[in-house]
């Protein structure tokens, strides 16, 4: 089996102060459904879209002509913590060797490309992420000196999905389910396990929309709030 798990868990509310940005309307549609309908392809079996436990009905309703088998769960108080719950979710209802493909909601310019790579790089390894390598000098500081500078083909930015066998993602949250909070994204808790983990090349475009002018950098004009 193949699982698709979308992460909506935050309030997102820098676009506005009365609803989060994933129910923003872009080009017809809230944000949340540009990003889902991406994963609307027939290798996934089902999906699990994480929310905020204040945005539950509605993202019902946003979501609830999509054909596909989805369920929304609640989301928990950091976005590893929201992971976690996925992964508890989808207990005994997918075996060790599935898998389980994890996409940020904000980020509903991702391709169909950078999916199906992630999939075959999960089957073949057990765990990817999507990275593309940074085209900046990037410097290690503490109290405002510079440490080091790693060399820079060394360094990639992290993107999602990020996509592991279902036993290496239940395997590595429950190692360090009472420190979640030490992580800012799935591949550095597996990491942190002793599981390697390979790189699928993203794209420019897979940006994290967190302000407006996200949107409009992307091409973007008109944005409808509620």
């Amino acid at each position: 089996m193949i699982v698709g798990v979308i992460l909506f868990g935050g309030k997102g509310t820098r676009f506005s102060k009365a609803f989060p940005k994933q129910f923003l309307k872009f080009n017809g549609r809230t944000l949340m459904e540009h990003t889902v309908e991406k994963f609307l392809l027939d290798c996934f079996d089902f999906l699990v879209v994480v929310s905020n436990r204040d945005y539950i009905n509605k993202s019902v309703e946003v979501l609830k002509n999509f054909e596909k088998k989805i369920y929304i769960i609640e989301g928990g108080k950091t976005r590893e913590y929201s992971t976690f719950n996925a992964i508890k979710f989808l207990e005994n209802k997918i075996d060790l060797n599935d898998i389980v493909l994890i996409h940020d909601g904000a980020r509903p310019f991702v391709n169909k490309d950078i999916i199906e790579k992630n999939i075959e790089n999960a089957k073949k390894f057990g765990a990817t992420v999507t990275a593309i390598p940074s085209e900046n000098t990037i410097a290690v500081v503490e109290s405002d000196f510079i440490l080091s500078v790693p060399k820079r083909e060394s360094i990639f930015i992290i993107q999602t999905p990020q996509t592991f066998k279902y036993g290496v993602l239940k395997d590595s949250f429950s190692k360090f389910s009472n420190r979640l909070d030490n992580f800012t994204d799935d591949g550095s808790v597996v990491l942190a396990s002793g599981y390697k983990v390979s790189i699928t090349e993203g794209n420019k475009k897979n940006i994290k929309i967190t302000t407006v002018e996200d949107l409009h950098l992307m091409g973007v004009d008109k944005i409808v709030g509620g």
